[in-house]
């Protein structure tokens, strides 16, 4: 069986016990966290590290996480240490948010932009958009910067796009001012 297919299976367990626990929304909050730390070099080095053992492992949880977690999610981990599977932890934790996004019928939606939107702003984009969501669904929105967009934004959720960029409108002027279609339309007259 693939690393894959065990983060799932392990994800979905974890899942379907808070959903049992109705605790849900606390895991899937330390689940984020988790992932945060795990996408430190240095920590993702001590996961994958055969040379440090797991009781070594769990007391650098334990230190790090025991009163920050969970108890579900703490135990969780802890349990993941012991069965000598604490190297899938990053592989658990993006099975969990994808798996946690399905349940809730979040989808991800990416704003481009030259600058930092504002609160507002981001909330006008999240308002002109809702209309791509189906009912029930709600959107989480991600901003990340692209300077040689100019100005403007450009949107994405799933496969839909919408460019507002000053960058796209400028290369559409380029275009038009060298679009020599019409000359042969006024040969033809």
């Amino acid at each position: 069986m693939s690393q894959i297919q065990i983060a799932e299976r392990y994800a979905k367990s974890l899942i379907e016990l808070a959903q049992e626990q109705n605790k849900l929304v606390q895991v899937s909050e330390d689940v984020l966290s988790l992932e945060a730390v795990c996408n430190h070099k240095e920590f993702a080095a001590m996961l994958q590290s055969p040379v440090i053992n797991s009781d070594k492992k769990s007391a650098i949880f334990k230190q790090l996480f025991s009163d920050k977690l969970e108890n579900l999610s703490f135990q969780f981990i802890q349990l993941l240490i012991s069965k000598g599977r604490e190297s899938l932890i990053p592989a658990i934790c993006n099975a969990f948010i994808r798996q946690y996004r399905t349940i809730r019928k979040i989808r991800i939606a990416r704003v481009l932009s030259a600058t930092v939107l504002n609160d507002a702003e981001l909330d006008a984009i999240k308002k002109r958009f809702s209309g791509w969501l189906k009912p029930g669904e709600t959107m989480e929105l991600h901003q990340k910067l692209d300077t040689s967009l100019i100005g403007g934004f450009v949107f994405e959720m799933g496969d839909q796009n919408c460019d507002a960029s000053i960058k796209r409108q400028l290369e559409e002027m380029k275009e038009s001012l060298y679009d020599k279609s019409y000359i042969s339309l006024v040969e033809k007259r």
